[in-house]
């Protein structure tokens, strides 16, 4: 407890209550207080200390409970089958499938081979070698040329996109998931779209009575967000401009040892950590490798870790 003027200011740990209810010198000191008429203050500690110790004791007992989503099932067949591994052999619990991909229909075949994997849809209006799910002429405004999405923000900002636009082909990608006969309990979406596309997500989030799964700036339906920073999404410009995804580094010792400190250093309550496996590429089959190693499930195990997935988060 520290004063400045007539202001003062407060941080409770269990060392203070320690001090206040047992050290000699402590008591001495709060006769002391009597005797000069600070009664008032001795009361302000004593309502702290009930109003801190049970969220002491709260934050102690609370777990952590950890949702491990790979994300873009469907892109490719190699990281269709890296989810599934990751998901039998290692951490993963969750996985988002992407409707406007070439490999959709193999991934909702494998979710519906493995339906303790919670599915999610994952909404894409833009990145590299994606079409829409309608035709380019009736989304005109999120096409490129040749009928592609818009490779990155940057060039989908400058072609001025129609709201109206968005709403179609996400709903329209919503439609296929639906009629594919996937049993999906959340959606969130790819990259980094205009603010308007989570606005939409969320809006048929409510529809479909299924979880927002994007909420990346705080907490949102009880999970929190763990912000990753071991991957890297290596990208390659083509000579015609094109931007064409290459992964053919390997992730650096460093960064397998952060992903095993994101772990190490987890805090208690319900917390959702987004990866990107494959087999192919060099980088993401070593994401693949840290996903299924014996490192990690110790890790798991040490920290009494509780593997969930967005079948577990409330809606």
């Amino acid at each position: 407890m520290n004063s400045g003027g007539n202001m003062w200011y407060f941080s409770i740990t269990i060392q203070d209550i320690y001090i206040i209810f047992f050290r000699k010198e402590c008591v001495i000191s709060l006769v002391q207080s009597l005797k000069t008429g600070v009664i008032v203050k001795i009361r302000i500690i004593l309502l702290l200390l009930i109003l801190v110790l049970p969220n002491l004791f709260l934050q102690a007992q609370q777990p952590i409970k950890l949702i491990v989503r790979a994300d873009d099932m469907g892109y490719h067949n190699d990281i269709n089958n890296a989810i599934i591994k990751a998901h039998k052999d290692g951490i993963v619990t969750s996985a988002s499938i992407m409707p406007a991909s070439l490999f959709f229909v193999e991934g909702v075949k494998l979710c519906k081979e493995n339906p303790k994997l919670a599915a999610g849809v994952h909404i894409a209006v833009m990145g590299t070698g994606f079409r829409p799910v309608l035709s380019p002429e009736e989304i005109p405004t999120l096409v490129d040329a040749r009928g592609y999405f818009f490779d990155n923000r940057e060039e989908l900002d400058k072609a001025n996109p129609d709201p109206a636009d968005f709403e179609k082909e996400i709903r329209a990608q919503v439609d296929k998931a639906v009629r594919s006969g996937l049993h999906f309990v959340y959606m969130d979406y790819h990259m980094n779209p205009p603010g308007i596309v989570a606005d939409i997500v969320r809006k048929i989030c409510l529809e479909q009575k299924v979880v927002y799964g994007q909420n990346v700036s705080g907490s949102q339906n009880g999970y929190t967000w763990v912000y990753n920073d071991f991957e890297s999404w290596p990208l390659q410009t083509l000579p015609d401009g094109a931007i064409a995804y290459y992964d053919i580094v390997p992730l650096p010792d460093e960064k397998k040892q952060m992903f095993y400190d994101l772990l190490e250093n987890l805090k208690p309550g319900t917390l959702i950590l987004a990866v990107h496996p494959g087999l192919a590429g060099k980088e993401r089959s070593d994401v693949t490798a840290l996903l299924c190693s014996q490192k990690a499930r110790d890790i798991i195990r040490k920290k009494n870790i509780q593997l969930i997935s967005y079948s577990d988060i409330p809606k």
